[in-house]
């Protein structure tokens, strides 16, 4: 539901005060409902009370629904999809763990959760070219960022097709693995898979 003119009048009265609530710990909370419930799962009231704070200020600050929600898929890409793994020019040579940051993202929580990106975000891609917009530059940036951080490891690879199976066989492992651990596969199946990609990708590396 997008804001009534009397939100509208009431959000512009408070953009000249300062925020009474930190910017970035509230949107870790529409991150969390957003990751539990879905897009459509999600309305105004359930965000505000798990933000605390009120719909003016929610749209102050975020913009309406939809603007929350993309800037929430970018916090969760930043802050925990990406934490962790390969990046580009790392001072740390050592090939990422997949079990600890994989693991961790998809069960530390009180209900596997899968993936915001490849379950949430990638269902409203299907209906809504914005939001198809939003997963394709996330997935051409995720690409960019292992490849580049592959080619720096693998000591011959003629016109980057190693790097480039690397991070197209880490991407597919990541989005697949969110989808089963959100469809509820027994959580032994999907570590044991990422172990096999594990052994793949370190061969790819020393290969």
């Amino acid at each position: 539901m997008e804001p009534s003119l009397a939100d509208v009048i009431e959000m512009q009265k408070k953009r000249g005060r300062p925020r009474l609530f930190d910017v970035d710990t509230a949107l870790d909370s529409a991150v969390d409902v957003f990751w539990e419930k879905g897009y459509d799962g999600t309305d105004i009231d359930a965000l505000t009370e798990a933000m605390g704070i009120n719909r003016p200020s929610l749209y102050a600050a975020y913009g309406n629904k939809r603007a929350l929600f993309f800037k929430a898929v970018g916090r969760y890409y930043e802050q925990i999809a990406m934490r962790g793994l390969p990046r580009a020019n790392a001072e740390d040579l050592e090939q990422p763990s997949l079990r600890d940051v994989i693991v961790g993202f998809l069960y530390d929580h009180e209900q596997p959760r899968g993936c915001l990106i490849a379950c949430v975000l990638a269902a409203e891609a299907n209906a809504s070219d914005d939001a198809k917009a939003v997963l394709r530059d996330l997935v051409d940036r995720e690409q960019r960022r292992i490849e580049t951080w592959a080619s720096e490891r693998i000591a011959s690879d003629p016109g980057g097709a190693k790097a480039r199976c690397y991070a197209n066989l880490m991407i597919a492992t990541l989005h697949s693995v969110g989808v089963k651990a959100s469809a509820g596969f027994p959580r032994e199946r999907v570590e044991a898979e990422i172990d096999d990609t594990m052994r793949v990708l370190d061969g790819i590396l020393k290969g």
